[in-house]
């Protein structure tokens, strides 16, 4: 869910601008000190093969240095722009660079996957040796954006938009792959060092503008945690005494509880993963050694265990309290050491390189949601109990990397999504869910359980189980979908004629009672004629309710209906009937209309008691009413939908919040002027881009004062309708105001954004991505 940013001062466009100026002459520097290093390194190298290859980059880099130093700007004011505009791609985590997903990986080619390590290589080396003058920067320009706190992921001059910038260009060159991998070896360094004197200025630029610094660190910044270090500290040394105390740093402690694995490094690399993702399991990969020592590997998991895990958890802990919520530290589970003995020896006895890196994956994987911390721990006990399997079956099927559908992948994200809707071992349905899930974990022990027909028996009696397999379940969640796409289809169209009542010549006048039936009730009931097909009648006739309304707008206007009385007395009982049953039609309720119809009948008797009082005028045309409709249903839906009592049934759309107009359409207009009215809104699709959930998000909604598990399982085409699915099939709708109100009022909770098991093997592509820019 996105928020949004505060509105920036003067100070801060000066900075972007002056930024750009200066852009020019960072270039020109960066040119002229990589041509010095590489001919440096030219003059210095043994290998007379590297002296050439480097020679010919230097050569290289005079001939397109105009090039470079002309388009960077241009390409660093594009990246810029997105930035500020809050439209630049982001990967899960938002991560210091850009990290493809494990399935994004697959249908990468190997020269996008030797980019991707270039350009994360690049923003590391460049991010790390302006780390210093960035950060004193980042404290002023965060001030001048309008927070409080420092927020380094909103700068729109972070280091990783000038090293994407500068990749950007440098791909754009003709140059090979070698060339411009020269140029980034020695490119990343220079970069980083101009970039520090660069912030350095854009700090002094700013003191100038009177901005001074924020305060330190925002929560969302990317060193989170620096502000709690001396809580954490005194937490950690209650807990354990042996610990240091106050001198507790995360990155010492991130130092020694991730020692380097030299050969899993070598092994679980991006380029060796992409090959196992596209088939090429028993290619070589180059390099790598089989061998893996089991007890160094195990002291990588356990000799640290007490340490970073838990400060991390400490700090989650102390959030959560302050967010009001004590939930316990998550209990970490490690591999035994028969299991790690497993993997060493699969390792060690596979056939090829490709069969050792699915192993390592697997261990990977199982260890990432064994330790996830949205799953309950008898489900993270059982995964990782089940680990053998996986890696029985990693050992001779390639598939389970490369295909989604594979009976074994599908297997592990159906347990671990279908536990996601319990929030504690007690809750109402987990003991039966449990058993089942233990006859699963009972037959995955089985020795035999290593080929895809084996867990394709075990999905199939699993699914057989849980409440959404069963036909019951999918007819009730057909029916909601029907109402709910019903309703969002009516309410496309009852926008688009409410604008065009909005422009007809008669309606400038009316009374706010009148009109905002008109436009709101009326306008639904036109839509839902429209969009049967009812108007699409022979001869081009023009439809009941659109007659209806021609007759109203003459009929309410005073000077007009007074001279005609006559007329007048004959055409309010059908109007009148063509009101109500326009509106049975929808199932809107009549007592809601009560206004308007008393407004109707006032008006009505206002101009029957002055007829006589003025001479007639001629009788106004009323075919602006029946001509100016279009059939566009092409614009977005700016107001709320009208869910009627039969779709809200089906559906179980929720309207009994704190949110005007939440439960349907009301014909009372908003206090603004008539031409502001006629403005289409952009506030729901405004909401609709901010609320970012996606299919198969887990969340916890607040519904008759208890919280409840439910999973996002539909969203409408349009992005304005959504639907939760809570354990034992019931559903929960709302219109995209209604979830952004209960987002923003903490009546829902995001769970978890992503499956554990994609999770999982997002995370092990960006270890891979970590691996390659370190081997690099």
């Amino acid at each position: 869910m996105k928020t949004s940013s505060p509105a920036p001062n003067a100070a801060y466009q000066a900075c972007l601008d002056e930024a750009l100026r200066q852009s020019v002459f960072l270039i020109e520097r960066w040119c002229s000190k990589l041509s010095s290093a590489l001919y440096q390194r030219a003059m210095t190298e043994v290998d007379a093969v590297q002296r050439h290859q480097v020679q010919s980059a230097n050569a290289a880099l005079k001939k397109n240095r105009i090039l470079i130093e002309q388009g960077f700007t241009g390409e660093l004011a594009k990246a810029i722009a997105l930035e500020a505009s809050g439209t630049a791609p982001r990967r899960a985590g938002d991560s210091a660079y850009s990290v493809p997903s494990f399935d994004e990986l697959e249908l990468m080619k190997n020269k996008q996957v030797h980019l991707a390590v270039e350009s994360a290589r690049l923003q590391q080396v460049v991010a790390n040796a302006c780390q210093a003058g960035f950060g004193s920067f980042s404290a002023r320009l965060s001030l001048a954006q309008g927070f409080q706190l420092v927020s380094t992921k909103a700068n729109a001059l972070r280091p990783e938009v000038f090293a994407g910038a500068l990749l950007q260009l440098l791909q754009g060159l003709d140059v090979n792959s070698p060339t411009r991998a020269c140029w980034l070896l020695d490119g990343a360094t220079v970069m980083g060092a101009e970039l520090q004197a660069f912030y350095v200025s854009l700090t002094h630029f700013l003191a100038a503008q009177a901005a001074a610094p924020a305060a330190r660190l925002s929560p969302a910044s990317a060193g989170e945690g620096d502000g709690k270090i001396a809580e954490i500290s005194h937490v950690l040394q209650a807990r354990q005494p042996d610990l240091p105390a106050a001198g507790l740093e995360l990155e010492t402690l991130a130092s020694k509880a991730e020692p380097p694995d030299t050969e899993t490094a070598h092994l679980l690399t991006l380029d060796n993963l992409h090959r196992l993702l596209v088939g090429e399991r028993d290619s070589a990969l180059e390099g790598v050694s089989l061998l893996t020592n089991a007890p160094s590997e195990q002291v990588a998991h356990h000799e640290f265990s007490h340490t970073l895990p838990s400060a991390l958890y400490v700090l989650a802990e102390l959030e959560a309290q302050q967010a009001g919520n004590r939930a316990p530290a998550m209990v970490r589970l490690m591999p035994s050491e028969p299991m790690l003995q497993m993997r060493a020896h699969l390792k060690k006895t596979a056939k090829s390189l490709g069969q050792a890196l699915a192993i390592e994956v697997i261990g990977a994987m199982v260890e990432q949601i064994a330790n996830n911390a949205s799953l309950l721990l008898p489900v993270r006990q059982m995964i990782a109990d089940a680990e053998p399997a996986f890696l029985r079956l990693a050992a001779t099927d390639p598939r389970f990397f490369s295909d989604k559908a594979h009976p074994a992948r599908r297997l592990l994200d159906t347990i671990t999504n279908s536990s996601l809707g319990f929030a504690s071992e007690v809750a109402p349905g987990f003991p039966a869910f449990m058993e089942n899930l233990r006859q699963v974990a009972m037959l995955l022990t089985e020795q035999h359980a290593s080929d895809a027909q084996h867990f394709a028996r075990l999905l199939e009696n699993f699914e057989r189980k849980q409440d959404r397999h069963s036909p019951a379940y999918r007819q009730s969640r057909q029916r909601a979908e029907e109402a709910l796409l019903q309703a969002e289809l009516r309410n496309i169209v009852a926008v688009k004629i409410a604008a065009e009542i909005r422009q007809l010549p008669d309606f400038v006048g009316v009374k706010p009672v009148i009109s905002g039936f008109l436009t709101g009730p009326w306008a639904q009931v036109m839509a839902n004629e429209r969009r049967l097909g009812a108007s699409a009648n022979s001869g081009g006739e023009t439809s009941v309710n659109t007659q209806t309304l021609g007759d109203v707008l003459w009929c309410v206007t005073a000077d007009q209906a007074s001279s005609h009385h006559k007329w007048l007395v004959e055409i309010i009982p059908g109007m009148l009937k063509s009101f109500r049953e326009g509106l049975l039609s929808i199932d809107y309720p009549l007592a809601q209309a009560k206004p308007f119809f008393d407004e109707i009948r006032a008006c009505h008797q206002r101009a029957l008691d002055s007829a006589g009082e003025a001479p007639a005028p001629a009788l106004p045309s009323r075919s602006a009413a029946r001509e100016m409709f279009v059939t566009d249903e092409d614009e977005q839906s700016s107001v709320q939908p009208w869910i009627a009592p039969a779709e809200a049934e089906d559906s179980g759309f929720m309207q009994d919040i704190d949110l005007p107009d939440a439960a349907g359409l009301s014909f009372d207009p908003p206090p603004q002027s008539q031409a502001a009215a006629a403005a289409p809104s952009s506030d729901l699709p405004a909401l609709v881009q901010s609320t970012e959930l996606h299919l198969g998000a887990w969340i916890e909604l607040l519904v008759d004062a208890r919280w409840l598990r439910a999973q996002l399982t539909w969203v409408s085409p349009r992005n304005t309708l959504f639907m939760f699915t809570s354990n034992g099939g019931r559903q929960h709708s709302m219109t995209a105001r209604i979830l952004h109100h209960l987002l923003d009022k903490k009546f829902v909770k995001i769970i978890s954004e992503q499956g554990a098991l994609d999770s999982a093997l997002d995370n092990i592509a960006q270890t891979a991505l970590r691996n390659s820019v370190d081997a690099a």
